[in-house]
């Protein structure tokens, strides 16, 4: 059973993935197992704890973090074959756990609009053609409400990034520029 973050999008699952002496990950190992309608059939198996160098399997010299869309971390951690918690971390918020969580899912999330955020401008991006079919002079007004707020918030939010260690090659992604850009337009205002 791996890791899972309600705010990931699918296909992102975590979990403790071997590692053999030469810095490699081991092959699936192939293990009889039964269907639920009884049926007996051969499946793979690439669980960190299998790789203990019993019964000519390979044994596991470290672990770190994957993930199901093929992100590995870069940092090995030990094994501890009597205790599989303190090899993943979870329970103690290190190890493996800990990289996936600050290595990978923080950058997932970190530039990802939350769904509430992203409805609201939604909401109003329809309100705001609504109202310029039926009422265009409040629908100026109203754009030039929500573009001065924005132009604010958005100065804010990179001011934010900035400080939270942000590059500005993530910042120019984040608003649709380049780093060049994004460092021409904002750097301006101290930090």
């Amino acid at each position: 059973m791996g890791w899972h973050s309600d705010d990931l999008p699918e296909g992102h699952e975590g979990y403790v993935v071997a590692v053999l002496a030469d810095g490699t990950e081991p092959p699936a190992i192939r293990t009889p197992r039964k269907a639920a309608d009884g049926r007996e059939y051969t499946g793979e198996n690439s669980a960190w704890w299998l790789y203990d160098g019993r019964e000519g399997r390979p044994r596991a010299f470290a672990v770190k973090a994957g993930c199901a869309c093929g992100w590995r971390s870069t940092d090995m951690f030990p094994v501890d074959f009597q205790d599989w918690e303190a090899t993943d971390g979870f329970e103690a918020g290190d190890g493996p756990w800990a990289a996936w969580e600050a290595e990978h899912v923080g950058r997932l999330v970190g530039g990802r609009i939350p769904d509430d955020v992203a409805d609201t401008i939604e909401r109003l991006r329809v309100q705001l053609a609504a109202l310029a079919d039926s009422r265009p002079l409040a629908a100026v007004e109203a754009a030039a409400r929500v573009e001065k707020l924005g132009t604010a918030r958005l100065q804010q939010a990179v001011t934010s990034a900035v400080r939270d260690g942000a590059s500005w090659t993530s910042i120019g992604t984040a608003t649709g520029t380049t780093r060049q850009a994004a460092h021409q337009r904002f750097s301006k205002v101290p930090f």
